[in-house]
């Protein structure tokens, strides 16, 4: 009988991390970091069911650090075999372990509203991130591939670029693993694919008790005409990977129809971003090509790159209205600290929030209305305008996830993970009325049998 301990991304959203043990062999699906409230991160210090060495093979859905950003911990731990994962995923966590070591190193904890005095040493570092590498074993979506004796298939998930859910033979029993499930009808990701017939499905539910706004493109014009009206600068903090992307393009969309918001010109400062955007390039045919749309730019027109650090401290001296697209998209670090750190006393400003914001990161206390946020050793006032639109989410919401539930053949049983308790209860119990689901809600650190 094969058992699942879901050591992460169950009570909480973050920290993705299902060890399936099988015929005496151990796979862990996905390997990420705990982020967060200082509770949550020090859940990345507390040891695996397992020692690192006994892993026998790490199969990866996609590159979020969330996902990803522990599996340099587990090599320095002793981890010598496989990571699988799609050629595009590859890509990315090349580009995203590389920014978390950076962040390890360094302790930097830059984004939250108190000083950390008591910062506990950094997971790993770039040697670590090296030697991770050279673990990956790129499997094509479609293609069956062997994991420590149990066949597997990658599926699209349509979450970011390269993102997949998984399939699984084991003992017998069909297992599914949804990793991070995307949006229908997306401009630039395909649709999630359809899933098989499976008697075992591990699900998350980020936005189990929520439906996105129908519309984010007109939330987004009138933000941005209210900003250049009041002639500030318009920052939008954007995730590296997908949503900065997806942020190009909606503003591309309005340039063409809106000649006030084609003449402000569109800043991206963000280097991890840049290196995604080179990504798509690569590879041409994970994702839709918008008409007309160089993968450079997504169609975002009067739009100039700051790579460097000399080039992002140019933007210090940007007069308005501009806009200002920079990372990270939770405000917990990157360089949108420093643009926030200057621009949020400012009432001219804006700050449009266009993506999840987890508990006791800096963009969900600005979400809360404070009236002022701890910051780089400074209370800083807000005056800006914090506006937040929430149809430009990655995940799959209430709606989609029945979707892409519903489209399962059978009965499965079903655990719901990576989701806040009242997100994942909403969605156990939906899907136990409308399809019947023998669904449950995944607890941390427990193991159940199939």
């Amino acid at each position: 009988m094969a058992e699942i301990t879901f050591c992460g991304a169950a009570d909480t959203v973050t920290g993705s991390k299902h060890l399936l043990a099988s015929n005496g062999k151990n796979v862990l699906l996905d390997c990420g970091l705990f982020q967060g409230i200082r509770e949550i991160e020090a859940l990345n210090y507390r040891p695996l069911p397992i020692k690192a060495g006994a892993l026998d093979a790490i199969v990866i859905t996609h590159g979020h650090v969330d996902h990803v950003g522990f599996l340099p911990k587990v090599v320095k731990d002793g981890f010598s075999g496989p990571i699988y994962c799609t050629p595009p995923t590859a890509a990315v966590i090349d580009i995203v372990l590389e920014d978390a070591a950076k962040l390890q190193v360094h302790h930097e904890r830059r984004g939250f509203h108190v000083e950390r005095h008591d910062t506990p040493p950094g997971l790993y570092d770039a040697g670590d991130v090296a030697r991770t590498l050279q673990h990956l074993v790129k499997v094509d979506p479609g293609k069956p591939f062997d994991v420590a004796g149990i066949s597997a298939i990658f599926r699209n998930a349509g979450h970011i670029i390269g993102s997949s859910f998984l399939e699984m033979q084991v003992e017998g029993k069909r297992l599914t693993f949804s990793g991070d499930l995307g949006r229908y009808g997306r401009p630039l990701l395909y649709d999630p694919a359809t899933p098989g017939a499976c008697d075992v499905v591990i699900c998350e539910s980020t936005y189990g008790d929520r439906i996105h706004p129908p519309e984010p493109q007109a939330e987004l014009a009138a933000a941005l005409h209210d900003g250049i009206a009041r002639k500030g600068i318009i920052v939008i903090p954007a995730f590296a990977v997908e949503r900065t992307q997806d942020m190009l393009y909606a503003i591309g969309c309005l340039q063409r129809t809106d000649a006030t918001i084609a003449a402000a010109p569109v800043h991206l400062d963000s280097p991890m971003a840049i290196k995604v955007d080179a990504v798509f390039e690569a590879f041409p045919d994970a994702f839709r090509h918008p008409p007309g749309a160089p993968p450079h730019d997504f169609g975002c027109r009067n739009l100039r790159v700051h790579n460097t650090p000399d080039e992002s401290k140019e933007l210090n001296h940007l007069e308005g209205p501009a806009i200002i697209i920079s990372s990270s998209g939770m405000i917990n670090g990157g360089r949108v600290l420093y643009h926030l750190h200057r621009l949020l006393p400012d009432p001219s400003s804006t700050v449009v929030l266009v993506g999840y914001q987890s508990t006791g990161t800096l963009g969900r206390i600005l979400a809360g209305g404070a009236p002022s946020v701890r910051m780089m050793g400074d209370t800083v006032p807000v005056r800006a305008k914090i506006v937040s639109i929430g149809g430009f989410s990655a995940h799959a919401d209430q709606n989609e996830l029945m979707q892409w539930l519903g489209q399962i053949g059978g009965k499965p049983r079903m655990y719901a993970v990576h989701g806040d308790p009242a997100s994942a209860t909403a969605l156990v119990g939906l899907v136990k009325q409308k399809l019947g689901f023998d669904a449950n809600v995944a607890h941390r650190g427990e193991t159940v049998a199939f």
